[in-house]
């Protein structure tokens, strides 16, 4: 998990060693996107198809959760 302390986002080791230090930052009205600069708008697609898959599974996982705990 990122952290932000005093307008720093501290990302930690595993994902620079991923994405690099050089970064392009798309921001949304709930969320950002943050990839490497070397990676194209077309490759960040693809991957987002297969993150909001997993985004998905784990909103239904969550909702059902939240049903049992009622």
């Amino acid at each position: 998990m990122a952290r932000i302390e005093s307008d720093v986002l501290n990302v930690p080791e595993e994902i620079r060693e991923i994405i690099g230090h050089d970064l392009k930052i798309v921001v949304g009205t709930a969320a950002i996107i943050a990839f490497s600069a070397a990676t194209s708008y077309a490759e960040v697609l693809e991957s987002l198809e297969l993150i909001q898959d997993d985004l998905r599974i784990r909103a239904s996982k969550e909702k059902k959760s939240k049903g049992r705990d009622s």
